[in-house]
């Protein structure tokens, strides 16, 4: 059995973001993964069992990035306006620092059964506090729906199309844009 070498890895793993960016997920392979990342082909089974294995893994590790400290920061919000405004700017800031693992997700977002159910399942999970300041939201009646998932769709989809549509030509959006349309996203669904 082969040594597990784990820059060879973060190596495979980054080779898979590019490819993804560049190509689309349906783009990938274990060979075209070696040939990019200048390792033997079949060094990516020394990491994972399989496609399905290696996204998996990758969007676990991705989805538990973006959550990290997600409740420290929700938990900086004295209302619910300012945790909503906090929440869903932690993700967009992350998604600013992280683009080819924003665009992994994307893609992810897009094929969902290219991963187990189970890893879904965890990544769910590890979005808790967001679903609960959500759903505290709801409870106080303070937002124009009651279906968590339209409300995700409203919050994250304008600061993920700013992000998107400055990467296509070649361009970053500041942290105070975003944060400015993450403003304006939380507004437009709080009700007045």
């Amino acid at each position: 059995m082969r040594k597990i070498d784990e820059q060879k890895k973060q190596l495979i793993e980054q080779t898979v973001f590019v490819i993804t960016k560049e190509e689309g997920i349906q783009g990938l392979s274990f060979g075209k993964i070696a040939k990019r990342a200048q390792v033997s082909s079949g060094t990516p089974y020394v990491y994972f069992k399989d496609k399905t294995d290696m996204l998996s893994q990758l969007y676990l590790k991705v989805k538990l990035l973006a959550d990290d400290h997600l409740q420290q920061d929700i938990d900086k919000g004295k209302t619910i306006e300012e945790k909503l405004f906090l929440s869903v700017n932690h993700f967009a800031r992350v998604y600013a620092n992280y683009p080819l693992e924003a665009n992994f997700m994307t893609e992810i977002r897009a094929n969902p059964k290219l991963v187990t159910a189970e890893v879904r399942a965890a990544g769910n999970r590890s979005a808790k506090p967001l679903v609960e300041v959500m759903q505290a939201a709801i409870a106080q009646d303070c937002v124009t729906t009651t279906n968590v998932e339209y409300a995700t769709v409203l919050l994250f989809a304008p600061f993920m199309m700013l992000l998107s549509e400055r990467a296509a030509v070649g361009q970053t959006a500041s942290l105070d844009e975003l944060e400015a349309v993450v403003h304006l996203a939380v507004e437009g669904i709080l009700k007045k």
